[in-house]
């Protein structure tokens, strides 16, 4: 999947999760903007693996060496960095945690997800060394795939922000 559609994800797992959990933050504050944010930066972390990605190019010495290192969609595509990052988040001291850890966490499982869509799939139990993918998959950058996912995505975040708000 590209940026965008892991973007448009990250959203719609965050509108979903905080329309069906109880959270510890409302999003009417300050919290609810951490919480966004933190979502879609979490949707777009995994791809930290591979140098070309959106995220790989801003962050180009630091996804170079997470290549090296780990290979693509391995590591940062596993349960094993859903609780890295929960964990590593979760040791922020500040009264914006929560939001900031909940989002990071659901926007990189929706990346996931996402990805699990793919020919490829991910390593999901690394460091076993076998790829998991959905039974129908979609090629990457597919107007066709990738579209439809997006247009349901979007239609999803449309869903429940309006059953949050009223």
């Amino acid at each position: 999947m590209n940026a965008g559609t892991h973007t448009i994800g990250a959203a719609a797992a965050g509108a979903a999760c905080y329309a069906f959990y109880s959270m510890p933050f409302q999003l009417e504050s300050i919290h609810g903007a951490i919480f966004v944010g933190s979502t879609i930066a979490g949707g777009l972390i995994p791809d930290i693996c591979q140098p070309f990605s959106w995220i790989g190019r801003r962050l180009g010495l630091i996804s170079k060496m997470v290549n090296k290192i780990f290979g693509h969609r391995t590591f940062t595509h596993s349960l094993l960095f859903l609780v890295f990052l929960f964990l590593t988040s979760g040791a922020v001291q500040e009264n914006w945690a929560a939001p900031f850890q909940y989002g990071l966490t659901i926007g990189a499982a929706s990346h996931l997800l996402l990805d699990m869509l793919t020919p490829r799939g991910v390593a999901l139990l690394y460091p076993a060394k076998f790829y998991i993918k959905a039974p129908l998959t979609t090629k990457t950058g597919s107007i066709m795939g990738e579209g439809v996912i997006g247009f349901l995505m979007m239609a999803w975040i449309v869903y429940f922000s309006t059953t949050m708000t009223g």
